[in-house]
């Protein structure tokens, strides 16, 4: 049981690594200027926006999150039953309206999957449960398509749902590019 709990904060540790490698992405940080020193109302303003920043930074984290977390509970009671993830479960638990509920279960289930796959494999590092599950870059890489795929297709069903949030297609755009290249890289960093 250890070290399957080990294993579980492995892969959740990474999991908020690249939430917080998305949000920096989303979120554009205040930048101190030089009319701040010249006009110190202006540095009051830049405590306020930095404050927003961090808040808003951390409200995206525990967002980006929720879904994983989910999806780690699956898989967990899936490996500790030796059974199939009951993704039916999922569907009841969620609280988005009927046209998400199939890209979000296809989503939720692919994540269930590539997590079932690490806690299944051997390994003391994040780096160590990839190599063990999958063995090659090009099987790696395939999976983490299957997730970029299953992702965008729950992204473009919510973009409708979205209303006129504003830079809320942007955002979208931003976390699915962002996805695709942190994806590639931590593959290309593992199977080097």
């Amino acid at each position: 049981m250890k070290a399957l709990a080990q294993k579980i904060d492995i892969i959740l540790q990474r999991e908020l690594a690249f939430a917080n490698a998305i949000g920096a992405a989303v979120f554009e940080k205040p930048k101190v200027s030089f009319w701040m020193v010249l006009i110190p109302i202006l540095f009051v303003y830049f405590i306020y926006r930095m404050q927003r920043f961090k808040s808003g930074r951390m409200k995206f984290d525990e967002e980006f999150m929720a879904t994983r977390r989910r999806a780690m509970n699956v898989a967990l009671d899936a490996v500790e039953t030796n059974g199939r993830p009951d993704m039916g479960e999922v569907a009841r638990n969620s609280s988005l309206p009927e046209a998400l509920q199939k890209p979000y279960i296809s989503w939720v289930n692919a994540l269930v999957e590539y997590y079932m796959d690490l806690l299944a494999a051997d390994g003391d590092s994040f780096e160590s449960l990839v190599r063990a599950a999958y063995r090659n870059r090009t099987d790696y890489l395939l999976t983490l398509n299957r997730l970029n795929t299953v992702e965008k297709e729950f992204y473009t069903a919510l973009k409708p749902h979205m209303g006129a949030a504003e830079g809320a297609a942007d955002i979208i755009a931003t976390i699915e590019s962002q996805s695709q290249q942190l994806r590639r890289e931590l593959a290309e960093q593992i199977f080097r």
